[in-house]
């Protein structure tokens, strides 16, 4: 029994799991840049904590004593609370995403900025007079010009690091205050950054050391200008190779796809399942518009895979998550309420790029939310300020007053919901949606998007936006494929078909185990789909079900075959009636 327990997935994988994290504060020790490199579910989060409790137990005076600071850059903002409840309040590890970290690396140098804004039409602010710019500020993101102070967009900041960062004096002073920088999820860091920093530092063997954590094959956002996969002889490569999330045939699965880097589960309860579900057992006609040629029609599409979702719901237990994958949302945004609001945004919703959705999104429903559950704490990030913002009886009934009168207008119209979020001057309202809105006051024929108006778009049903972001959100059954990063679900529908010219995984899966060769100039168009199938992919922990909804050629057929063997793959009627039996 002790043998079996010891010779088990588990200790198999955490042996070498804490194997990999000495080696890891070994080189924290000795002072050498390095990159974990952390596949799927192999426990990256842990290995940057341990790391950081390192520091703070054996850094604390040499850099306290000389006033120096650790940075820890992070995604997001949950992910900085996340390790700032780890931290004690005197601590000189410093927790931040990367566009508030470079602001407090610059934002002492006025004068430079000025003089850099001045001379850069890129950095000039649509409103405002632009000739008394007397002070550069940085704190919703939004670009604009107030009383000569030019507020900065998200990416100005970055771009004026990397400019202050080609600064010889500048890098000094810099790399004086931060000895040491980790990085999370590296291979989503703003390239021109980390190019500066390999550069300037890494390259010559001065300034910081650097500590990069993440997994080049999860780098799903190459439009921002991610860095994607860093390499450098002064880098040293750390690989962890245990898997705590995925069951062993996923794992598998997983090391087929990349066999430079193979996992070991550490699942010993459950073996999993992976299964192919093909659709070519359809005899009517398919699609034919150009993104979507030979797609099943969009009410087939919803219903085969509203019967698998109830399908594997009804065969596994009650409290298991499942989560559906899909390459866009039009389908899904006809079955669930939001399919006006797609035809006017079109990738401006898919790609969480519309003004007034991420207003709504990010601002006035989190307040909403936060109002409804008396959270202070919500309420302040939402806001984005340190204060309480209700200190008198008036303006607590104030407040009061905009929960009910958003609670009424969230049943009407987005123009509602606007007006009282206005009207309220409770909650900060970005310039362009200001001018949005008196635009639909003055012009309301104003074209907004896709030939739509401004009035026709605001006076759009809020359920709509609604409906959008509950789909956003990682809880919602239904993602988008770009949706899930870093997310896990015990059972995973992974839909392969049509509506992104981007993304073919008919075309680009078979050049991932070599069944095709990749043609030259693809390389980019390669990596890609093959980022964005390996992240779909190790989501799951239990059960991973790839839906085909277009028909499959013989070497994508070939590519199912080698990794999940021809029993493990069925048509769609095939699969109901093995459920059903």
């Amino acid at each position: 029994m002790n043998k079996c327990r010891e010779n088990s997935n588990y200790n198999t994988a955490k042996e070498e799991a804490d194997r990999i994290d000495k080696i890891i504060m070994n080189t924290l020790q000795c002072g050498q840049s390095f990159r974990v490199e952390a596949g799927a579910g192999s426990g990256k989060t842990y290995s940057l904590n341990k790391a950081i409790e390192w520091i703070q137990q054996n850094k604390w005076n040499e850099f306290s004593q000389k006033k120096q600071n650790v940075v820890c850059i992070t995604y997001t903002n949950a992910a900085v609370d996340v390790i700032l409840e780890r931290l004690s309040k005197d601590s000189f590890i410093i927790p931040s995403t990367i566009h508030s970290f470079a602001w407090n690396a610059i934002k002492q140098y006025q004068s430079f900025l000025i003089d850099i804004i001045k001379s850069d039409p890129e950095f000039v602010s649509d409103e405002g007079d632009f000739s008394n710019l007397a002070e550069v500020a940085y704190t919703l993101g939004h670009r604009y010009m107030d009383n000569g102070v030019q507020y900065l967009y998200h990416d100005d900041v970055l771009k004026l690091f990397g400019i202050l960062l080609d600064n010889k004096k500048f890098r000094r002073v810099f790399a004086d205050k931060y000895p040491l920088i980790l990085i999370d999820e590296y291979q989503d860091s703003y390239k021109p950054i980390i190019d500066r920093f390999i550069d300037y530092f890494i390259s010559t063997g001065q300034g910081p050391q650097f500590g990069f954590f993440g997994d080049a094959w999860q780098t799903i956002y190459q439009s921002n200008k991610a860095c994607g996969l860093i390499e450098h002889k002064n880098i040293e490569v750390i690989k962890k190779v245990s898997n705590f999330r995925s069951a062993p045939q996923i794992v598998k699965l997983l090391n087929d796809i990349r066999p430079e880097l193979p996992q070991q589960s550490a699942i010993d309860d459950f073996d999993g399942d992976v299964t192919v579900i093909t659709c070519d057992d359809y005899i009517g006609q398919r699609r034919i518009e150009r993104n979507f040629k030979g797609e099943l029609p969009s009410d087939e599409l919803r219903e085969r895979l509203n019967k698998v979702s109830d399908c594997i719901k009804s065969s596994t237990p009650a409290e298991e998550k499942l989560k559906v994958l899909m390459i866009t949302h039009k389908v899904l945004a006809k079955q669930q309420g939001y399919e006006q609001l797609l035809s006017i945004l079109d990738d401006g919703l898919r790609d969480k790029q519309d003004l007034f959705l991420m207003y709504f999104m990010n601002t006035v429903e989190p307040i909403f939310k936060a109002l409804q559950s008396s959270d202070m704490k919500s309420l302040f990030d939402a806001l984005g300020i340190k204060r309480y913002p209700i200190s008198s009886k008036n303006e607590k009934k104030e407040w009061k007053k905009l929960q009910q009168c958003i609670k009424r207008d969230r049943m009407k119209r987005c123009i509602d919901v606007l007006k009282t979020v206005i009207y309220s001057k409770l909650i900060p309202v970005p310039p362009q949606i200001l001018e949005y809105y008196q635009e639909y006051l003055t012009t309301p024929d104003l074209v907004y998007s896709n030939g739509v108006t401004i009035k026709d778009f605001l006076e759009l049903e809020y359920s709509q936006f609604l409906s959008a972001i509950y789909f956003l959100y990682p809880e919602a059954e239904y993602s988008t494929e770009h949706g899930v990063k870093g997310e896990e679900y015990d059972n995973v529908i992974f839909v392969i078909g049509k509506g992104w010219n981007q993304y073919q995984f008919e075309v680009y899966a078979p050049m991932i185990t070599g069944v095709i060769p990749i043609p030259r100039g693809k390389e980019s168009s390669f990596e890609r789909n093959r980022n964005l199938f390996y992240v779909c992919c190790s989501r799951a922990k239990k059960r991973l079900i790839f839906l085909v909804t277009i028909p499959m050629d013989s070497s994508f057929e070939k590519f199912f075959l080698d990794l999940v063997g021809e029993k493990n793959i069925y048509s769609y009627s095939q699969y109901l009636k093995k459920i059903e039996n």
